[in-house]
């Protein structure tokens, strides 16, 4: 399949299939490079993209402390 077709299907594909594709593609980048993951290492919990809350919550807390900072 040409490359083209490839990204063509790929624009398909909905926001968060996108976001998986991209962390394997990230894991088969650094696994070439021989870099290991941290998750590989064990530094990071095994949690997916669909739930990961405790970063979410710290996510949310920065978003809100910068609105504050920046918004009085």
């Amino acid at each position: 399949m040409p490359l083209s077709e490839l990204i063509a299907l790929l624009k398909e594909l909905p926001y968060s299939d996108k976001l998986l594709l991209t962390h394997f593609l990230l894991g088969e980048l650094l696994q070439e490079s021989s870099l290991v993951p941290l998750d590989a290492q064990g530094k990071v919990g095994s949690q997916g993209l669909h739930n990961s809350f405790e970063a979410a919550a710290v996510l949310a807390k920065a978003l809100a402390e910068e609105k504050a900072r920046t918004h009085g």
